[in-house]
This record gives structure tokens, sequence and C-alpha cells, in this order.
């Protein structure tokens, strides 16, 4: 007896599992990440600091050659 209301219970669970992955109204896709064009974010860069100036101003004494 104990078997047998074991396999129900097994029984309803699987089936329950199945309505439940079949009846989903959603449907799961993985959204395409945004692209990033480099060659726009290149041509519309505008008056911004060399490397160099970045340098002079983050490490001022180390400026020149040594």
């Amino acid at each position: 007896m104990r078997k047998l209301s074991l396999f129900g219970i097994i029984t309803m669970v699987m089936l329950a599992a199945i309505a439940a992955s079949v009846s989903s109204s959603h449907s799961a896709f993985k959204a395409a990440p945004a692209q990033i064009d480099p060659f726009s974010l290149m041509a519309n860069a505008r008056n911004l600091p060399s490397q160099e100036s970045l340098n002079l101003k983050m490490w001022p004494d180390n400026g020149g050659c040594p």
C-alpha cells in the first residue's frame, strides 16, 4: 500500500510539473546586449585632454624626463 501511494504522489507531481511547463504564457529568451559603435565614440569626442596633460595633472612630480 505504501508503494502504491508513493507512486501516486510521484505521478501527480510529475503531471503537475509537465502541466506547468506546457501552460506557461511567457517565452524566455535572452535579450541581445546593446551594441557599442567605437567609431562613432571616437568621431564625436571633442575637447578631451591628451594623455600627456592627464599624466601631468595626476603625477605633477613625474612630468619631465628623468
